[in-house]
C-alpha cells in the first residue's frame, strides 16, 4: 500500500529502498559554513597585588582597573610588558613597567604621604 506524505518528497512504501531515502533525507542537516573556531584558555597568569593603603586606584597600559582592594586576589594579564601605576590623591604615585610571564608575578606597593 502506497502513498504521499506532505513532508516528504517521495512517496511512502512498504518497499526498504523508499524508506531508506526518506530516512537519509529526514536525517541529514544542513552543513554550516566552517568557520575558524576560537577556544578561550582561563587565564592564570597576571599581577597578584599587595597595595598599603588598599583604597588606591591601580592603572594597568592606562586604563583603569579599580581599587586595590577590589581587584582580588589575582589580576588577570597577558603575558608581555605592561605599564602599571597606582595612585591615591594625597600620596606619591608608584609607576612600574612590569613583566608577566606564565606565573602570576607578585607585586608588592606601599604607597608614601606627598607633603
Amino acid at each position: 500500500m502506497a502513498g504521499t506524505c506532505a513532508c516528504a518528497r517521495h512517496p511512502v512504501s512498504r518497499d526498504g529502498e523508499a524508506l531508506a531515502l526518506l530516512r537519509v533525507e529526514g536525517v541529514r542537516p544542513a552543513m554550516p559554513a566552517s568557520r575558524p573556531v576560537r577556544v578561550e584558555r582561563a587565564t592564570t597568569t597576571g599581577l597578584r597585588l599587595d597595595v598599603m593603603p588598599d583604597r588606591a586606584r591601580v592603572f594597568v597600559d592606562g586604563r583603569a582597573m579599580g581599587l586595590a582592594r577590589q581587584l582580588g586576589a589575582l589580576l588577570p594579564l597577558a603575558p608581555g610588558f605592561h605599564q602599571v601605576s597606582v595612585r591615591l590623591e594625597g600620596h606619591a604615585t608608584w609607576r612600574a613597567e612590569v613583566m608577566v610571564g606564565d606565573r602570576p608575578e607578585p607585586i608588592q606597593v606601599t604607597l608614601t604621604a606627598s607633603p
